[in-house]
Formats: C-alpha cells, structure tokens, sequence
C-alpha cells in the first residue's frame, strides 16, 4: 500500500460516525454526511490488471491498466463499493494482504455507481462504525450537492455602494437555532452575527457574518445548506468576518453564537 494511502485518516469523520453510533438523529446524521460530502477522502482496495501489450512497454512510458474496485456483499447477496477512513479500518477488511489501495471522494464513488448499475449503493467502515447509504441515497446527496453549489456564489459590491444594515426587525428563530446547532459541531466557526441589510434597489436580506478558520467555500456551504431547509420571511447573504464591511456591520452587535 504506498505511504501516501497510509496517511490518510479522516478524524472529523470517525468521531461524527462515533456520535452518531451512540444517538442516531437527524443533528449527527447531517454532521456525518456533510464531512463525507464535502471534505473526507476515503481508502478502497482496487485489483490492478495491466492491459495486454503493455508488459512490454519501453522504460518510462507510461503504461495502461483496467482497474476494478473491490465489493462487499451484504447478507441479502447485494454488493456495495466499500470505503474506510484510515488503514486500521482498511485492515479490518484485507487483514495483513498487500492490496493495491486507492484514495476515493465521495463525488468519485458517485461516478462508480452511475457507471455500474448493479451496484447498490456505498457503505463506510464496514468492519466498524458503519454508514451505509443505498444507492438512491447516495445519487440524491449527490444531486443537492450539486444543486447547492450552483445556488452558492459570490457576489463582489461596488465600492462606495450605499448599504444601510442594523438589527433584525424580525428575528428567524428557525434559522439561528438550526445555524447555530451547525457551528456547535464544527471546529472551524468561530463566531456567527446576524444582521439585516437593505441593498440600493431596495432589497432586503439577513447577512450572516461568519467569523471562522477553515476553507471559507466549505463553512460557506455548510451553513447555506442549511439556511435552505429554515423558513425564513427574507433571504440569507453571508459575508466572512475581518473585512472592513463585516467590522462595521457587527460594531456594537452581539453574535448569536460563539465558539466556548
């Protein structure tokens, strides 16, 4: 198994899967798809088979080879693309056997089951704390991450655009408490406000000031998601904080979440 395959862990994922062994609801089951959706990298063990004629290839060229990912069969016969979070789990499986070994994102084993139709879905840590998504499942995650994506971008304002921002009139109780339950589970946000702004044509949204220390696409998308699944009376804009914008929309304001 090459060196790099070996360093791959994926600790924020084995300790969601961990909580969501010992309380499975809704709150832990999203924390440990999101991780798995959006940052994790799996290992999968692979059969590598040189293609015919390419034995003799000349000393540096590059040689060709068809590559099959190993199944696991359930107890009903019906075969699943497996995945593990670190070479202990791996182990677990293939036992003290050099395999050739593979590091898999999720959006690659999505592309393995649209290419094979017979395989029922993925499952995470099959010799441990498990996660098993059906293949229906897996398809429809990887639909509303897509669909997230194109709803998220960004957008730049004109210097010196005239923007008046101050306290929610209403404040979306649904949204701070299902944003708010979101930071407690990651390591990465620092401190949330939310204030309401009012753009030059007249349009208003709630902003999200988001003070944080990881990937800003990924907090960013986090926290859009799940905007989507609250009901609120206007739109949801973020803006990261340590901008001169963010400084002066949270001056004098109390976030409604930060990090202890």
């Amino acid at each position: 198994m090459p060196e790099e395959n070996k360093k791959v862990t994926n600790p924020e994922l084995v300790a969601a899967l961990e909580q969501l062994h010992q309380e499975n609801n809704p709150q832990n089951q999203n924390r440990a798809l999101d991780i798995l959706l959006n940052r994790a990298t799996l290992l999968s063990p692979v059969q590598v088979n040189p293609i015919p004629g390419q034995e003799e290839a000349a000393p540096g060229e590059q040689k060709k080879a068809n590559i099959r990912f190993q199944l696991i069969s359930t107890q009903d016969g019906r075969p699943f693309l497996p995945g593990f979070t670190d070479e202990e789990e791996l182990r677990k499986f293939i036992g003290d056997q050099q395999r050739a070994v593979m590091m898999v994102s999720f959006d690659h084993y999505v592309e393995l089951l649209v290419r094979d139709e017979n395989t029922q879905g993925l499952v995470v840590n099959p010799m441990g704390k498990s996660l098993t998504l059906e293949r229906n499942t897996v398809l429809n995650l990887a639909k509303r991450k897509k669909e997230l994506a194109q709803a998220f971008s960004e957008e730049k304002m004109e210097r010196d655009t005239q923007i008046m921002i101050g306290d929610p009139v209403q404040v979306p109780t649904q949204l701070v408490e299902a944003v708010t339950a979101l930071a407690q589970q990651r390591e990465d946000i620092t401190a949330l406000w939310l204030r309401q702004m009012v753009r030059p044509d007249g349009v208003q949204t709630y902003v999200i000031v988001v003070d944080h220390t990881g990937v800003q696409e990924e907090v960013f998308q986090a926290i859009a998601e799940t905007a989507r699944t609250c009901t609120t009376p206007l739109p949801v804009d973020m803006i990261p904080y340590g901008t001169d914008f963010a400084e002066a929309a949270t001056e004098e304001a109390t976030p409604f979440f930060t990090k202890e």
